[in-house]
């Protein structure tokens, strides 16, 4: 994924970069049959500034597993199967859980903790999306992976 300095050809619309977090996010939900319990949609600035570039994100939020080892082993084979459908293990993306990518989108998998009471798979789009500002990013919201 690589960030633009500013708009040209390949730039996203902000329905564009909703639909390229949306389309993966529904992917992954249907190819691993997680047990989703919410989905948030948000268009997120690609830098502390709260400006352009923006992407769209999608976060998943699954019930815990028992223990840590199990959300461990689980997510670990979550990964597996990805790789086998596509997904590229080799990201530049920083985080503290696992990513995985695939078309310019980035799944992260986060470790489950203590302080939260659910797990969550987040996905990353790329920074295209140069019409979304921070007044028209909006407010999170709930949405359904369901086509």
């Amino acid at each position: 994924m690589t960030a633009q300095n500013g708009p040209g050809d390949d730039a996203l619309t902000p329905e564009q970069s909703k639909a390229q977090v949306v389309d993966s996010a529904r992917e992954v939900v249907q190819t691993l049959q997680l047990p989703v319990t919410r989905v948030l949609f948000r268009h997120e600035s690609c830098n502390d500034q709260q400006e352009p570039p923006f992407r769209g994100n999608v976060s998943i939020w699954l019930p815990l597993a028992p223990s840590f080892e199990d959300s461990d082993r689980e997510m670990a084979q979550w990964v597996q199967q990805l790789k086998a459908q596509g997904w590229s293990g080799d990201t530049e993306f920083k985080s503290h859980g696992t990513t995985v990518e695939k078309n310019n989108v980035v799944a992260s998998f986060a470790p489950q903790n203590a302080s939260t009471p659910n797990r969550m798979v987040t996905f990353y789009g790329e920074c295209r999306d140069f019409t979304t500002t921070r007044a028209t990013a909006g407010d999170p919201q709930d949405i359904s992976l369901d086509e």
